[in-house]
């Protein structure tokens, strides 16, 4: 193949001889195997040198079968897998966090808890989805205590392959053309030299990228390191050496200044700590959920456990409705009275706060942060809203709407929201109904399924 083809707009018939070439070296199995952009991603990781590419796609696929990554279970429309990481803005899976689901092991919520929080949020301009990583908020010192190199790979090899099996034939689908590459952000906001200097975590990302390099080539479009402090100089040269020189050549660092990553990403669609206008309100965490900075609350397996209230639904009985009553809190946590926490166990209160409240205003209003937790067995996910109501009144007009319309899949994981009432005695509904079949990409039940009654908890 000619060294001249511009790997990034090659021309129908450029892709097509190139993937030709690379074929002929590979054996029947391997070519069943792989589809057209697999020749094509391994073809262009080394520029297009069928006998490197050869000795590459062969290990990829020895190593896939080995490893039984096919078998993985990934979470998809068709099945109640629980999603790898946190996710935004996408209908083959309902935005969600991480929770302690019966197919999330304790290992990965250990890991969880030291990283700063990773989350696939929405698209780029062009369609691409975007992996927002909060690096700079890591524990650093505490990954090589949490998690061996070995399930750092498996934990990142499980996000790969969210992203290939699931996210990507979704965009694809949207963009009516095949979406194959993501955008990357690192925001570095908060990192430390320490941090940045510690050998046994470096020594993992460097596993890590190579790995990476090897088994997932060409899945990654552009990075953008944003927020990057003068000292992360030194570790880039360290790092760089680490990666093949095409890879460094899609990577950007940027300081604070980063505007150019709404050349990127549309406002609507980038976090408003990155510049955008997005906040992901409905979600504890917001955009991008993070145990170490404090905005996602890191409850315990425990907490989603034999809860206490348990309902059937079903696609013929598809409503339950809960109400409770909720009494002023002071300036701390205050338990609740029955049923909100000795009947039900789904609600709880955190604390009160000032709620969009100015500088000046003498006395603020002030809101309770409220705990919903619930699952279901089964199903393909339920549609939840809030009301909220004063003590005594009849008037559907006197009400609050605290938490409109959403859709989550609770049979994947435990689902945990955050809400804000208002601190007045008051009643809280919370209103569940079965998700309709054109809400979500989850297949409807068949005749048979949909008489299955849904245990909600």
């Amino acid at each position: 193949m000619s060294a001249t083809v511009d790997v990034d707009n090659p021309t129908p018939s450029q892709r097509a001889a190139a993937i030709e070439q690379l074929r002929d070296k590979l054996s029947d199995e391997v070519n069943s195997y792989c589809s057209d952009l697999d020749i094509w991603r391994f073809s262009v990781a080394r520029q297009l040198d069928t006998e490197k590419a050869a000795v590459m796609i062969n290990a990829w696929y020895e190593w896939r079968k080995q490893a039984n990554v096919d078998d993985l279970a990934v979470a998809q429309p068709d099945n109640e897998n629980p999603v790898p990481c946190a996710v935004r803005g996408y209908s083959a899976v309902a935005d969600a966090n991480v929770t302690a689901g019966i197919g999330v092991d304790d290992a990965q919520l250990r890991l969880t808890r030291t990283l700063g929080g990773g989350c696939w949020h929405k698209r780029d301009r062009d369609g691409r989805p975007v992996y927002i990583e909060r690096a700079g908020r890591h524990i650093i010192k505490d990954i090589p205590k949490t998690s061996s190199t070995s399930g750092l790979i498996e934990f990142h090899v499980l996000l790969q392959e969210f992203l290939t099996r699931t996210l990507l034939p979704e965009c694809s689908q949207l963009a009516e053309e095949t979406v194959w590459q993501q955008v990357v952000v690192i925001d570095l906001a908060g990192v430390s030299l320490v941090a940045l200097s510690h050998i046994p975590a470096l020594n993992m990302l460097r596993e890590m990228l190579a790995r990476d390099q090897m088994l997932y080539p060409e899945r990654m479009y552009r990075t953008y390191v944003v927020n990057a402090p003068p000292v992360f100089i030194t570790a880039w040269k360290m790092i760089r050496s680490w990666l093949d020189p095409r890879v460094i050549s899609k990577i950007q660092i940027l300081g604070k200044d980063h505007a150019e990553l709404l050349d990127q990403i549309p406002a609507h669609n980038l976090p408003s700590f990155l510049g955008g206008s997005c906040k992901c309100s409905h979600m504890p965490g917001g955009c991008v959920p993070s145990v170490p900075l404090g905005n996602y609350p890191d409850l315990p397996r425990s907490a989603y456990a034999h809860l206490r209230h348990q309902v059937q639904i079903s696609y013929t009985e598809p409503r339950h409705s809960f109400v409770c009553e909720t009494m002023p809190v002071g300036n701390g946590p205050t338990p609740m009275s029955s049923p909100l926490m000795g009947y039900a166990g789904w609600l709880g209160i955190k604390r009160d706060s000032p709620r969009n409240s100015a500088p000046t205003s003498p006395t603020p209003m002030r809101t309770q942060h409220v705990f919903v937790r619930f699952s279901t067995d089964r199903g393909r996910g339920v549609v939840v809203e809030v009301m909220w109501q004063p003590l005594g009144s009849d008037s559907l007009d006197d009400g609050t709407l605290v938490y409109p319309e959403a859709l989550f899949e609770p049979q994947r994981a435990p689902v945990l929201l955050e809400l804000e009432a208002p601190n007045r005695a008051g009643q809280l509904v919370v209103n569940w109904r079965v998700a309709n079949f054109d809400e979500g990409q989850a297949p409807f039940p068949r005749p048979e399924e949909a008489q299955i009654p849904i245990q909600l908890e």
